[in-house]
């Protein structure tokens, strides 16, 4: 008698595995994507502040300004790259996990797929021992008509679930091969972003070892400026000493006045002597830039505030030196910061003072012309600028040389 061939039922709950598989597989892409994207995004601006904060150090340090500004970028982008540094820390925790559930993923399908394979090797060695049953003796073996037709309908549906097996199988290759490539896509993502952070690492440890640098050098200003306000403020105490000096010995005074008259006199120069009404008018003493101006000066970088009694005008060592306006000698003396001075005494109170300078070509009590030359510019040391230091006294109080001299 020939028995009933019919494939087991134990492959449909395989089939439903494999559809929730596909369809929890969908949805979780998605969800990791727009996760992906939003990473992407934030670590993007990060990137961005940073450059940003570059561009701004470069344009500052090109600019030369002051190495507080530039510290405070700094400082900015040292706490941003510590943060892009955190943020990339997680991505790679992040990463890390998509990895492993990916290859869970391709071990699983794998798994599922050998074992889709051995039901359908199965199915395909029994149908090549017995053959595929025919409709006739589907109907020949059935005990009545009723079984007959359930037979008929069990052979429809099973042929049907081998054809939907094998297109779940072609789906679930596909699938797997998208999972390998994502995995590829993952494993480079981490390599790049290995490289990233080692890139930022560096940068990081270079920037805060900027930082120290221009903070050691920010300390090493300020004990240079504390020093030289020191001796600033014992030229400014000697030179106002000294100006209270000629102008308390009253005798030396009226014979320097009574001599200025008297030169004026004979050459017609009494309105034109008169310096109280030659503000804004008097020519330069040397031709140059104002590197120093009048009054006090606070450093931005370390907050040391200097006095400056006069102005300090740039120009090279060996300039003449002139007088600004017709006048009588009435000191040559050295004072340290300031090297050798002359102070010429121009009538009705007011004198002018001449610093870091050489070869001295007058002598106290002589009368000089206005435009005279009365010196050159001293040659500085290293690092320090060659220039002429000027002040204007008038009655014993330091005025700012700049408002008298011609704009």
């Amino acid at each position: 008698m020939i028995r009933a061939r019919f494939f087991p039922l134990y492959i449909f709950p395989i089939l439903l595995v494999i559809s929730f598989y596909l369809r929890a597989g969908e949805k979780s892409s998605k969800d990791i994507q727009k996760d992906i994207n939003s990473r992407k995004t934030e670590l993007q601006s990060l990137r961005n502040e940073i450059k940003d904060i570059e561009e701004r150090l470069h344009l500052k340090n090109k600019e030369a300004i002051s190495s507080t500004e530039i510290l405070l970028n700094l400082e900015n982008k040292i706490s941003l790259t510590e943060k892009l540094i955190r943020s990339l820390d997680k991505e790679e925790r992040y990463i890390n996990g998509l990895i492993q559930t990916t290859e869970k993923q391709i071990r699983e399908m794998e798994t599922l797929l050998t074992k889709l394979k051995n039901q359908l090797t199965q199915r395909l060695q029994y149908l090549y021992v017995h053959g595929r049953p025919t409709i006739l003796e589907t109907v020949l073996l059935a005990d009545d008509w009723n079984n007959a037709i359930y037979r008929i309908k069990y052979l429809d549906v099973l042929a049907e679930y081998e054809k939907i097996l094998r297109q779940e199988m072609k789906q679930t290759l596909a699938e797997l091969a998208d999972e390998k490539i994502k995995l590829v896509i993952e494993r480079n993502r981490k390599t790049s972003l290995l490289n990233e952070k080692r890139k930022e690492g560096s940068n990081l440890e270079r920037d805060k070892k900027e930082r120290k640098n221009i903070l050691a050098n920010i300390k090493r200003d300020k004990g240079k400026l504390e020093k030289s306000r020191s001796v600033k403020s014992q030229v400014i105490s000697e030179m106002e000493a000294l100006i209270k000096t000629l102008y308390s010995d009253k005798e030396s005074m009226k014979k320097r006045e009574a001599e200025l008259a008297r030169i004026r006199a004979e050459q017609n120069r009494a309105t034109t002597g008169n310096f109280a009404k030659m503000k804004g008018r008097l020519p330069w003493p040397v031709q140059g830039k104002i590197i120093g101006k009048f009054g006090t000066i606070r450093n931005p970088d370390t907050g040391v505030v200097i006095e400056n009694v006069g102005i300090d005008i740039q120009a090279k060592s060996g300039t003449p030196v002139m007088s600004v306006l017709d006048g009588v000698v009435s000191t040559i003396t050295y004072i340290r910061g300031h090297g050798n001075i002359i102070i010429i005494d121009h009538g009705g109170g007011f004198s002018t003072v001449y610093a870091q300078i050489d070869n001295i070509t007058v002598h106290e009590n002589e009368y000089v012309q206005k435009g005279g030359t009365i010196a050159t510019v001293v040659k500085a040391g290293n690092n320090t600028p060659e220039k002429l230091h000027f002040e204007v006294w008038g009655n014993q109080q330091k005025l700012n040389p700049q408002i008298w001299l011609t704009h």
